[in-house]
């Protein structure tokens, strides 16, 4: 096949995969670049907030103490059709953010009452930053993993893992094309 505007020769099928092979390169890329970062949903919005403050007390409910220092950058930041908005908190030690998430995980139930919005029991949720789409593919991960009858499916170092049992192999899906290594 031939471009009609630049002269240019071109291969049926190999700039497709070029192209294939250079967005998973970028998302992967994209992902890793979050890999400091966790993202906590389900905290209400409040005038004059100090994000810094609702860091602490999300410490101080999961039993998770760590410097004000070790955050490199603190925001509130849109959900996609949603008037929420989430907070991301970028770590400057990924070892801290990992056993930080690792003790929110271990929590269970978060609500917001725990971090100091009385009466408020909106559930809270303290995860692993993921791109848009790591999100999109985890829930095809879950609808893929419940299909094939999966009992785990879980996300740890911004990777998506699932196995089947207690004793199985895990297996790790970063694209949408690895749901085929889930028998």
């Amino acid at each position: 096949m031939k471009c009609a505007e630049c002269e240019t020769e071109f291969n049926d099928g190999v700039q497709d995969v070029d192209i294939n092979k250079f967005s998973t390169e970028m998302a992967l890329k994209e992902q890793r670049s979050r890999l400091n970062n966790v993202e906590v949903k389900g905290v209400p919005l409040k005038t004059g907030e100090n994000l810094f403050s609702i860091a602490e007390a999300l410490t101080k409910a999961v039993g998770y103490s760590f410097p004000k220092t070790q955050i490199n950058y603190i925001a509130r930041v849109p959900i996609h059709n949603s008037k929420e908005k989430l907070i991301i908190i970028t770590f400057i030690n990924r070892y801290i953010k990992e056993e930080f998430l690792g003790a929110a995980r271990a929590k269970k139930i978060l609500t917001a009452d725990d971090i100091g919005f009385r009466g408020n029991r909106q559930r809270v949720f303290v995860n692993d930053h993921l791109t848009q789409e790591s999100k999109n593919v985890l829930t095809k991960t879950k609808a893929v993993a419940k299909e094939k009858n999966y009992s785990y499916v879980w996300v740890k170092h911004c990777k998506i893992h699932v196995g089947k049992n207690d004793t199985s192999r895990v297996v790790i899906v970063s694209t949408v094309n690895d749901l085929n290594k889930i028998a």
